[in-house]
């Protein structure tokens, strides 16, 4: 596999952990049922996301490198910062629907600055922006 390969797999390896550390964190906050299940089923999909990019990763020879310390600690100090006051289930999905947001133009960047990546390689990540985007618009539901 070639380096823009890698480097766009190593993208969505670190949105989909990234997505992991943010639902991790806010879910222990929500108590709409509805609103859970939605974010269980976003994290599953960034579980998934991550085990294959990591797969794919050390089949190339790559060895995946995981967000850092001082990013997780920074989500989770944002988190608790902006639902110290507020976990009602809209404000919860507007923080939410702000992170994929963000995960959405950063891989949108990635394939952008990739575009030597193979093609299944760039037909994941497309096809992992069309999830995003579908967890995006089950998110706008909770808002008022």
């Amino acid at each position: 596999m070639n380096d823009e390969t890698n480097e766009l797999l190593s993208g969505i390896y670190k949105l989909s952990k990234t997505g992991i550390e943010a639902v991790e964190t806010v879910l222990p906050k929500v108590e709409h049922e509805a609103l859970k299940e939605e974010l269980t089923e976003q994290y599953g999909d960034y579980c998934k996301a991550a085990s294959d990019s990591e797969q794919a990763l050390l089949q190339n020879g790559v060895v995946p490198k995981d967000i850092g310390l001082l990013q997780k600690a920074g989500m989770w100090s944002s988190v608790q910062m902006h639902t110290i006051n507020d976990t009602s289930s809209d404000h919860i999905a507007e923080i939410m629907i702000t992170g994929t947001t963000k995960g959405i133009i950063d891989l949108t960047k990635h394939i952008g600055a990739c575009p030597n990546a193979d093609k299944k390689t760039i037909d994941y990540a497309n096809g992992f922006i069309s999830k995003e985007q579908k967890h995006i618009d089950n998110l706008k539901v909770f808002l008022c």
